[in-house]
């Protein structure tokens, strides 16, 4: 029996865990939503630049793999974890506090203004990207290989629930004016409340000290050899690109899926506005059974499963757009739906896997950085795309089926990484790397 299948997490960590997340996505949620729509209708701010603030924490995301690394060779009060969230978490709130009156400031003009915005969402950006790797790593570090599509499934099942009751929430209390009498800040602040209580109850007896010192290799290593534990390894490499991939694919839809069915269907902002609804539901219902698959059939026919879905759900996208049929086309954003879950519960369970003791935060970090990549990327080349083709053709619907002919074309090109992935391949080859690393050290000394 292995250490990983020797180890076993209790739900009430892994509900702390799940707790952590949801706080997380209680800050990301009203910053892309409404503080997003404010910037731009309210206060006139230009959407180039409010998209560049809102993809500062992506364009951050290295950050996590040197945030992975140091909270695995540099324990704070003997715990590789904990700290390093309870700081990301508290950075994270204060940026998050300061962004009404940072989007205000900027939208008067002037370069200081501009540059406190910048500053204030780097810094929320900062505390996402510290916090996000490192709970992952948490369950990593505590579980073992069987029960992590499960802990995966219920953290996201979790946060779904939370996020429908939420954006709910959030917009009967912003109200129609939410820049009057300092409304908006007052619901961001009683938020930053919530998630600093939330982060507390999360962290409180969640991970225990470590039993034993970090290992030299851990405390020595140059960047030079932790290239090498990442870079030189093919299964690393390999693994990298399909994450990649499949985040593009399945992000680039977000951003063209309510315009899409507004000029395929001419649908009212109300109906559009049901279609995130519909996929989210997809979503969560794939969550629980993709986690079961997982652990009944393995990651690569579960993977293989959840692009097949993606597949037939975006050509039921483009088909139903091109003929009209708006009934089929719903069931179509709800296959598209239950593809994401399918591959969300892969994904983020591969991510806990490919990684080795002691240095999972590197590895989670890495594994998160691919994601914010992908999601990034997805976001950014779904409107890029859209309005190039729009541009050279003329056709607004062609426009929009190009995008979702470009996730299909993205779902195919991750099969063979997927096929050729292989965890127990991925531990050897870490094996033999650091045994390189250590030898590069004994000859360095």
């Amino acid at each position: 029996m292995t250490n990983s299948e020797e180890k076993k997490m209790g739900w009430l960590p892994i509900l702390q865990v799940a707790l952590l997340n949801i706080a997380v996505t209680l800050v990301i949620l009203p910053l892309d939503s409404t503080l997003n729509r404010i910037m731009i209708t309210e206060l006139g701010i230009s959407a180039a630049f409010v998209s560049f603030l809102i993809a500062l924490r992506f364009l951050t995301s290295p950050l996590r793999i040197w945030f992975g690394r140091l909270s695995d060779t540099r324990p704070l009060r003997g715990k590789h974890r904990t700290g390093y969230i309870a700081i990301g978490m508290v950075v994270m709130t204060l940026g998050f506090i300061l962004t009404p009156g940072a989007a205000v400031s900027a939208s008067q003009g002037g370069v200081l203004p501009i540059l406190w915005a910048i500053f204030v969402f780097a810094l929320l950006g900062f505390g996402v990207n510290l916090t996000t790797p490192l709970y992952f790593a948490l369950v990593a570090d505590q579980s073992s290989e069987k029960q992590r599509a499960r802990i995966v499934a219920l953290m996201f099942i979790l946060l779904g629930v939370v996020v429908v009751v939420a954006a709910f929430g959030l917009s009967a209390v912003v109200g129609p004016n939410p820049l009057e009498n300092g409304r908006l800040n007052i619901v961001f602040g009683a938020i930053a409340i919530a998630v600093i209580v939330m982060t507390f109850i999360g962290l409180v007896g969640v991970e225990k000290k470590a039993t034993r010192p970090t290992p030299t290799l851990d405390r020595d290593s140059s960047w030079q050899a932790i290239r090498t534990l990442l870079i030189k390894n093919r299964q690393v490499r390999r693994f990298f690109i399909y994450l990649v991939l499949t985040f593009v694919a399945i992000e680039a839809q977000e951003i063209v899926l309510e315009p899409y069915a507004a000029a395929a269907f001419d649908m009212a902002v109300d109906e559009t506005t049901r279609l995130t609804g519909i996929f989210r539901l997809g979503q969560l219902l794939m969550l629980a059974v993709g986690a079961y698959l997982v652990n009944r059939i393995g990651h690569r026919r579960t993977s293989y499963f959840g692009l097949a879905t993606g597949i037939i759900g975006f050509a039921l996208i483009i088909l139903t757009g091109i003929r009209g049929l708006q009934g089929p086309f719903m069931g179509g954003v709800l296959v598209i739906g239950m593809a994401g879950g399918l591959i969300s519960v892969t994904n983020l369970t591969l991510m806990m896997n490919m990684t080795e003791p002691k240095r999972a935060g590197i590895y989670l970090g890495a594994w998160g950085f691919a994601q914010a990549v992908g999601v990034g990327t997805g976001t950014l080349l779904g409107g890029v795309i859209r309005d190039l083709v729009l541009a050279i053709s003329g056709l607004d619907l062609l426009s929009y089926i190009t995008v979702y002919g470009f996730e299909i074309a993205l779902l195919l090109l991750a099969i063979p990484f997927i096929r050729h992935l292989n965890i127990t391949q991925f531990k050897e080859d870490t094996k033999i790397k650091t045994t390189q690393i250590l030898a590069q050290i004994g000859d360095a000394s």
